[in-house]
């Protein structure tokens, strides 16, 4: 049995080794089709060489213009995909068959890019400039698959949230606040996006989507617009960032957004910068500016007030929370929070010359130690501690146990209704400190259950070899009867 039981043994680990399969899977790569689509530029021919192949420069249209797209075969799944130099107003994209028969018009979003499903019906598009011109960066077509940067099918940020991050700068969600978005976001379902404040250039627009893209964050973030000013700056460019405006602008999205909880930068700026302080001052006066209805009256009117429920602020004293990150997340296939931060701040590329880095735990500017600056509910343990469930964007009311039907003999009282629980958005496999709202997810429990079937198999395997072995030695051997 000695010779037999190592065999088994590894035959075992190998088995469960290979059970063990992670929840997250990349997913495939669109195929780019641009090639096999024909594209008309009409009396632009320089726009062909601009759009399709030079992502450094882009073309002008203006009113009344456009270019077309043709294809012969159905392409089921393909889409449309539009870089804007500047976020298109009012540019139409139509649909036809065939034989021209218009199948779909429509507005896209003003957004820096487009995404735009192509109908399996349809064989060619045109994309027609509005009243104010458009200007196209680039221009390709994918099939299924995932979108190649800075490409991505966000959806659409809903105007109830659990949480918002405040993000002056693109990169400060990642070097800052990026616990979060990869833990409660992606890991644990909550409802929430990014706001960045100020973003100037169009290159770091790209690289703030597809850094939070990494992050996991799938609502599309918010660019507010403001001026972007360097630390140094004199007073005469600092009131290009006057507070006013930004204190304002933060008002609003609270109350369009309406998030439950909020993230924002330290008071102190982390390093000291001028405008993180702003942008963490505005995020805490408009916690409570926000539900004031005296306060900005015309957005009071169009979104109503707000009241959030609690504000974090970076590596404030009090309250304090450090967010685990060191957990693996099944979202990211065993990644923490950590690595996938730091992960998504190569996506920064602008910005690799510097020496900015993402920190966790003890580091100076850790992206995971926050403080409950301000709160209607108290702090608690954990970041939705005290905040009632039913407020939660994923909230699903419990369907009421029906009552039995009257008899005449006396029956057990009916079990009480299920306590309320929060159905999180995205799959979470691992229990974590954090979350206390959400229902473990099936398919982080898929592993365990394998784990178990495998072992159960491996037992009984080794349970019969040792019975086998053993009738094999008692037939070479037979007992002395006679002992």
């Amino acid at each position: 049995m000695k010779r037999i039981r190592p065999f088994f043994i590894c035959i075992l680990i190998l088995l469960l080794t290979a059970s063990i399969r992670p929840a997250y899977a990349e997913a495939a790569q669109a195929e780019d089709l641009t090639d096999s689509v024909r594209f008309d530029f009409g009396a632009n021919p320089e726009a062909a060489n601009r759009i399709l192949k030079d992502r450094g420069s882009y073309y002008s249209f203006r009113q009344g213009e456009a270019f077309t797209l043709t294809w012969d075969t159905p392409i089921e799944g393909a889409r449309l995909c539009i870089s804007w130099q500047e976020p298109a107003e009012n540019v139409s994209v139509v649909q036809y068959t065939e034989d021209g028969t218009v199948l779909k018009r429509e507005t896209p979003e003003p957004y820096p890019d487009s995404v735009i499903p192509l109908l399996k019906e349809a064989r060619s598009a045109a994309v027609e400039a509005g009243e104010t011109g458009m200007k196209v960066l680039f221009c390709a077509v994918y099939g299924p698959g995932e979108l190649s940067e800075p490409f991505h099918e966000w959806q659409e940020t809903p105007d109830h949230l659990d949480y918002l991050l405040i993000s002056t700068h693109p990169d400060d969600d990642v070097l800052y606040l990026g616990s979060i978005v990869p833990t409660y976001g992606a890991e644990q379902g909550y409802v929430g996006t990014i706001v960045y404040v100020t973003c100037q250039n169009r290159v770091r627009a790209d690289e703030a989507e597809n850094g939070a893209w990494t992050m996991g964050l799938r609502y599309r973030p918010v660019f507010l617009g403001m001026k972007d000013v360097y630390n140094g700056a004199s007073k005469e460019l600092k009131d290009m960032f006057p507070y006013s405006e930004l204190l304002l602008n933060t008002v609003r999205v609270y109350r369009r957004l309406r998030p439950l909880v909020v993230f924002a930068q330290d008071l102190n700026g982390e390093y000291g910068h001028w405008q993180h302080k702003r942008t963490a001052k505005a995020a805490r006066e408009a916690f409570a500016l926000a539900a004031d209805p005296e306060f900005d009256p015309e957005s009071a009117a169009q979104y109503g007030t707000w009241q959030v429920q609690k504000l974090y602020l970076h590596l404030f004293q009090k309250n304090k929370l450090t967010v685990d990150a060191h957990t693996p997340l099944a979202f990211f296939g065993g990644r923490d929070a950590f690595k996938v931060a730091r992960e998504a701040y190569l996506k920064h590329v602008s910005q690799q010359r510097y020496s900015f880095r993402v920190r966790r735990d003890d580091g100076a500017y850790a992206f995971n130690r926050f403080g409950m600056a301000e709160g209607v509910v108290p702090a608690g343990s954990d970041v939705f501690d005290h905040i009632d469930e039913k407020l939660l964007f994923n909230y699903v009311e419990p369907t009421a146990t029906p009552e039995p039907a009257p008899t005449s003999k006396p029956t057990e009282a009916p079990a009480p209704s299920p306590t309320p629980t929060v159905v999180p958005a995205a799959p979470a496999s691992a229990e974590t400190t954090q979350k206390t709202a959400s229902k473990p997810d099936a398919q982080g429990l898929r592993p365990l259950l394998w784990i178990g079937v495998i072992t159960a198999a491996a037992a009984v395997g080794v349970g019969a070899a040792a019975y086998f072995w053993k009738k094999r030695q008692i037939a070479k051997h037979p007992p002395d009867e006679n002992a």
